[in-house]
């Protein structure tokens, strides 16, 4: 394992989680704490070690400012009743893991699965699944967008690692 891997180990994490977590949201409408503080924790904790061993102080700073940002505006639209607070936690470590790749990345994810969410809940209006103040689980659309926001760092690693 090369050091640039680390950097990835955060996203490989998180890729694994959207079937336990998408079937519990799915099925509770809440995404456990022991899921979404142990994505965290481990997202710090490789970002950490991957900035001491290559030295890209600007990555970590960026990883932590789309984390911080994420909590505080989530915080503020969980208390509003918006989103729930599982939600924000999740999106949290996926925004910091995303930054460190790329600034730009957390927003694509976070816009892609609010999109497909809105869709879904939009065709669930008019076949008349939904009312509009029906509640749908949003971590699945996150992780989706995580997901396929994802591939892009991922598969320049191993590109990378294979030249």
């Amino acid at each position: 394992m090369t050091i640039e891997h680390l950097s990835i180990l955060p996203l490989l994490l998180i890729a694994v989680l959207p079937v336990p977590l998408s079937w519990i949201d799915i099925r509770e409408h809440r995404l456990p704490n022991r899921c979404t503080y142990s994505a965290l924790l481990f997202t710090v904790g490789c970002l950490s070690v991957a900035t001491l061993l290559t030295k890209q102080w600007q990555n970590l700073a960026a990883a932590i400012s789309a984390g911080a940002f994420t909590l505080l505006v989530g915080y503020l639209l969980a208390r509003a009743g918006a989103i729930g607070m599982g939600d924000i936690k999740l999106l949290t470590s996926m925004h910091a893991a995303l930054a460190w790749q790329h600034l730009m990345l957390p927003l694509i994810s976070l816009s892609a699965g609010l999109l497909i969410a809105t869709v879904y809940g939009l065709a669930g209006m008019l076949v008349g699944k939904f009312k509009p103040s029906s509640l749908i689980p949003l971590g699945p659309f996150l992780l989706i967008g995580f997901l396929g926001t994802s591939v892009l760092p991922v598969r320049a690693v191993i590109e990378a690692a294979w030249s």
